[in-house]
């Protein structure tokens, strides 16, 4: 059981604990007042404190702080100084980072050029360029802009200046502006590519208003007189048919027969545009209306793809086959060619799948439950030598890594932990990951047993905290209790202040909105942001959300698993569309890639949890093995 592994685990590491709590408490009490009071400004209370922590761990980051305060009154010798001081540490480049954007605010353009080094920061980049135009060397400077400018979404203020040195000079020109048009429409930005309309001149002009217009309008590729018989012209045609193709695929194939007589396509768009066509259309007619001499491998997949919610197993078995090699042996597809053979009566299918069966993957637990055999976790415990775990305390990042941990200075413990993962060696990474195990720090010794690839040291992958609430919340809700243990791994790693982009907070990464609706479903009082983060109140909400979803969806897992990320009125649209078929077969259905990688790992996460909880679940019951028909 998992709890004897933590239990072994906090034993041999405090082979190495130091006894008694020294003075460890009462720093980390000074140095949160140290903090707080230069946050404050409170700066005769942050240097008195600060005088008692010479010996503390966590000195540098006070420093960093009381530096970052006069960022702009520090001098090149004294940025030079603090550097050296915090060489080997994240600190350094955040405060060299700092201290340099300085300089180009503060208009020091030639001390910013002595110190500047290369990074992938656009901003960094643009501060850069203008630091060489104002130093006189402005060829150099307008050389480097294109490839900035070039890219599909806006770019940071602080390249605005240049930018328009740049445009004054006329250096954009109908090729450049198009590939960023082109760049802009791939990626949506749809406020970006209107803004680009005014670069463009002649013939080129017509063509990229076009260009726009099918992107937000798809229909228009309607009218096959709009465009130009140049290689503008017919490159907007490919990417407006496309797009129309996704919703009137047979209505596109018609038009394409007259856009390929009219216009001057090459065989590579006529290429791409039947093979897509190929695609499309077998999503809405589950056959091939157009068939082609040869299918690229992605085609190829798609067309496997639309096959697998249909019962046609030898054109399944022909797709497959046809793959290249390297496609063709991921699990995936060794999983659906087995299922396909087996179908057929044919014991190559036994024999694939039964393989496949010994691997710990989503596909490898649908393989060993087609099967009727036992589901491979293949778990590994290994034991780390108590020399090497004194040896990776010892280190000064990983003292301040657990010194930031406990201080509850959570992203600059993060960047400590990345910091340190970067230039550790190999030989330490196990025991990084038991000393994480042993701070408490799940979320993160999660995400380090990955990084490590130690993919087998599951009682580490799959932590089960807040044990006694998950229980008791199961059982209230009739939710499988691994079920729920796997959301909570998918959508936080159980990081009680996880908080997503969009707003979605806690252990179950519940909205506001959701959770107070639940709430008032069961009679409890409204929980805000606050709350939601005491994992109590969000582990209560999400079970009886998932409960909810369960009873909507015929307590089908897959399926209030694909709710729950993507939401109902997804889901429903989507069941509507595939009604009835096999619940796996619609898994491979789900259009949003998120959506359906999440439903594969929740499903596979549920049948590591059951074994490692000693409960007996098939990945889907004999009732779920169909998702459910919605009454319209």
């Amino acid at each position: 059981m998992a709890t004897h592994f933590w239990r072994w685990l906090v034993i041999l590491l405090c082979v190495a604990c130091p006894s008694g709590l020294g003075n460890d408490y009462e720093d980390r009490r000074a140095y949160k007042r140290a903090a707080f009071a230069i946050e404050m400004g409170r700066f005769r209370e942050f240097n008195r404190v600060r005088s008692g922590l010479d010996d503390y761990v966590l000195k540098s980051y006070l420093d960093f702080y009381e530096a970052r305060r006069r960022i702009s009154s520090i001098g090149e010798s004294s940025a030079e100084k603090l550097r050296g001081q915090w060489k080997g540490t994240p600190i350094e480049r955040r405060f060299f980072r700092l201290w340099l954007e300085t300089q180009a605010k503060r208009g020091r353009w030639t001390r910013y050029l002595r110190h500047y080094e290369p990074s992938g920061d656009p901003a960094a980049q643009c501060r850069y360029l203008r630091a060489l135009y104002r130093d006189g060397r402005r060829e150099e400077a307008l050389s480097q802009v294109p490839a900035l400018w070039g890219v599909g979404t806006s770019q940071p203020k602080s390249c605005d200046p240049l930018f328009k040195e740049w445009i004054d000079l006329d250096g954009v020109t109908n090729e450049i502006a198009w590939d960023r048009l082109q760049l802009a429409l791939e990626a949506n930005s749809v406020t970006l590519a209107k803004y680009l309309q005014r670069f463009f001149s002649g013939s080129v002009a017509r063509s990229a208003r076009s260009y726009y217009d099918v992107h937000v309008r798809p229909s228009r590729i309607r009218n096959i007189d709009a465009f130009t018989d140049d290689a503008y012209g017919r490159q907007v045609i490919v990417y407006g048919l496309m797009r129309y193709a996704k919703r009137e695929p047979t209505k596109a194939l018609e038009i394409w027969r007259r856009y390929r007589t009219n216009y001057q396509f090459a065989d590579y768009q006529r290429q791409y545009v039947e093979e897509n066509l190929v695609v499309e259309l077998s999503k809405v007619e589950g056959k091939l209306s157009l068939e082609l001499n040869s299918y690229s491998p992605e085609v190829l997949e798609a067309l496997a793809d639309q096959t697998t919610r249909t019962t046609n197993y030898p054109r399944l078995v022909k797709w497959i086959s046809a793959m290249p090699e390297p496609y063709r042996i991921t699990p995936k597809w060794r999983y659906w060619y087995g299922k396909a053979l087996l179908n057929l009566d044919d014991d190559e299918g036994r024999r694939v799948l039964k393989e496949l069966a010994s691997e710990r993957t989503y596909y490898g637990f649908l393989a060993a439950f087609t099967m009727n055999i036992e589901p491979a976790l293949n778990q590994e415990r290994v034991a780390v030598e108590p020399a090497t775990i004194q040896a990776l305390r010892d280190l000064p990042g990983v003292r301040r890594m657990s010194e930031l941990y406990a201080v509850g200075d959570l992203p600059n413990a993060r960047r400590e932990y990345l910091y340190l993962f970067e230039n550790l060696d190999q030989e330490y990474w196990l025991a990084l990951v038991s000393y994480i195990v042993e701070m408490g720090w799940i979320d993160q010794a999660v995400i380090a047993a990955n990084r490590a690839e130690l993919h087998d040291l599951l009682d580490v992958r799959f932590p089960m905290p807040f044990l006694d609430t998950f229980r008791r919340h199961a059982f209230e809700t009739s939710v499988p209790l691994p079920m729920l243990f796997a959301i909570s791994r998918q959508e936080s790693i159980f990081d009680p202040s996880a908080v997503s982009p969009k707003g979605a907070t806690g252990v179950m990464q519940l909205m506001p909105k959701t959770a107070q609706s639940t709430a008032d479903k069961i009679r409890e009082k409204r929980p805000d942001s606050t709350s939601l983060k005491d994992p109590l109140v969000n582990i209560r909400m999400g079970a009886h959300y998932f409960a909810e979803l369960m009873n909507r969806y015929g307590h089908n897992r897959a399926v209030a698993a694909a709710a729950y990320n993507a939401g109902p009125t997804r889901v429903d649209a989507w069941l509507r569309r595939f009604s009835g078929i096999e619940t796996d077969a619609w898994i491979e259905q789900i259009p949003l890639r998120e959506t359906k990688n999440y439903v594969k790992n929740v499903l596979a996460g549920s049948q590591v949890y059951s074994r490692m909880l000693g409960i007996s679940s098939p990945i889907m019951e004999s009732y779920e093995q169909r998702v459910p028909t919605l009454d319209d």
